[in-house]
């Protein structure tokens, strides 16, 4: 995880970078300018985590819980409860986000496969196959209604 240094910044200072790096994220404006920041600026393990993140919370409002989206993720309840907290601390950030998203159809389709995969994933375990049938024929039904017609 990331490790900050011993020597703290005054609390202006800190303050003042912080102001910067939001101004130089509000100034990226195409995807491959936003993907060549984030391939400087993360590790590869932080350019793994903060999708995972984003992914949990969208699956934490959908209403699956902690042990499900473990499960599937293959991350920890430590993450999970942090991401968690936020949502229910606050979590405008997160809400703000996934409403967006979910406008974007290419976006929404990435979002209903990981759904199916832990649908697919719960059914094979060993769940009530039925249940599972059920939810996923009222997700098809759901995606015909709103499919536009071009």
């Amino acid at each position: 995880m990331t490790q900050i240094s011993r020597r703290a910044l005054g609390p202006d200072v800190q303050k003042r970078i912080y102001e910067i790096f939001v101004d130089v994220l509000k100034e990226v404006q195409t995807s491959s300018e936003v993907q060549s920041l984030l391939e400087d600026f993360l590790t590869p393990t932080e350019r793994v985590m903060l999708p995972k993140r984003l992914c949990i919370a969208y699956l934490l409002l959908k209403g699956y819980n902690h042990r499900t989206i473990s499960s599937y993720l293959k991350v920890s309840f430590t993450t999970l409860n942090r991401v968690s907290t936020a949502l229910k601390t606050g979590g405008q950030g997160y809400t703000l986000v996934l409403k967006r998203l979910q406008k974007q159809e290419k976006i929404e389709k990435i979002l209903k496969q990981i759904e199916e995969g832990i649908v697919s994933m719960l059914a094979s375990i060993g769940g009530p196959t039925q249940v599972w049938k059920h939810i996923q024929n009222e997700q098809r039904r759901q995606t015909y209604r709103n499919r536009k017609p071009f």
